[in-house]
């Protein structure tokens, strides 16, 4: 099955410029013709924000905000409980370094 896509020129010229794949949907006007929307993420990196990779996740700390995101696959060999408090006492150790 082949479907027309069309897409914006803004989004063209992005796809072209970055060389990175481009995510979005797809509207289909018709069985074979279909509107492309790309997503828009925007990302902030607010000066004298500072973040630490853990093995997880990430810690992220800010003038606004303190963030920590843990991500667990469920086919995992850890017990996630191990994991949640190993990366959290890593991740306020960050923080507390930041912080003083």
């Amino acid at each position: 099955m082949f479907v027309t896509l069309q897409l914006s020129d803004h989004d063209y010229e992005s796809l072209l410029i970055s060389g990175h794949r481009m995510q979005g949907s797809i509207a289909l006007v018709s069985p074979t013709e279909g509107n492309f929307n790309a997503y828009r993420r925007v990302r902030r990196q607010l000066p004298g924000t500072r973040f630490i990779k853990l093995a997880h996740g990430r810690a992220t700390v800010s003038q606004e905000h303190t963030r920590l995101t843990l991500t667990i696959d469920r086919d995992e060999q850890v017990r996630p409980y191990d994991v949640i408090d190993r990366e959290s006492q890593q991740a306020s150790d960050f923080v507390f370094n930041i912080v003083r």
